[in-house]
């Protein structure tokens, strides 16, 4: 999609990857210019800032009506004060992945689901490469009724002998019915060994269930 103008908003939430760095950085879009550059509210740590130069380049994705965008783009300054703010080029190009339209798989993955007040035992419903769907049972008085669209929580999920992973997630949809909720959720800071063991996992029940 070459010389596209990006579909952000101020305030959209981003996540920026590093080359050689497994975990990505989450941030929002506070400022940009079309076609000359962005500003993201980026809280990176003293190591990662320390070694960054002009001209680096990074990987950004951000999220706009169901679809997950991402571009590679090169640094073009970054400050700590009045705040951590990291300023890179608009890009040329951009690759999308519509969540909407993501292959699911139906499945049944035992998990936990971290909340800032709780765990709760749940089961991973479907899952794709991008994202899952957990049911979790809830009594009245749990804290996570109030959970809300775009709040982040952590999923555990146990993936038999390819082992536990723990993935950060952000919520997309909610559906409750009858002391059971629905989380549509998206995967966020996943790295590239995660992903690919998601999507072993996923490929085996797809072909255990022909």
């Amino acid at each position: 999609m070459a010389g596209v103008n990006l579909e952000v908003a101020l305030g959209a939430d981003l996540v920026v990857t590093f080359p050689g760095m497994q975990r990505g950085y989450r941030g929002r879009i506070v400022g940009f210019d079309p076609y000359e550059y962005l500003v993201a509210n980026v809280r990176l740590p003293s190591s990662v800032r320390g070694g960054m130069g002009y001209k680096d380049s990074i990987v950004v994705k951000y999220l706009h009506e169901g679809t997950v965008y991402g571009f590679h783009t090169l640094v073009l300054n970054h400050i700590t004060r009045p705040a951590p703010l990291l300023f890179f080029e608009y890009p040329d190009s951009i690759e999308k992945i519509d969540l909407r339209n993501a292959s699911r798989t139906n499945c049944n993955i035992d998990s936990t689901l971290h909340t800032a007040d709780s765990d709760y035992d749940c089961l991973v419903v479907n899952a794709s490469d991008t994202g899952c769907r957990l049911s979790v049972a809830v009594g009245s008085r749990d804290a996570l009724n109030m959970a809300e669209v775009g709040d982040d929580m952590v999923v555990s999920m146990r993936l038999g002998n390819l082992g536990n992973i723990k993935i950060p997630v952000n919520i997309k949809n909610i559906v409750a019915k009858q002391g059971v909720l629905l989380l549509g959720c998206m995967f966020i800071d996943i790295s590239e060994e995660e992903q690919q063991l998601i999507s072993t996992y996923v490929e085996r029940i797809a072909r255990l269930s022909i």
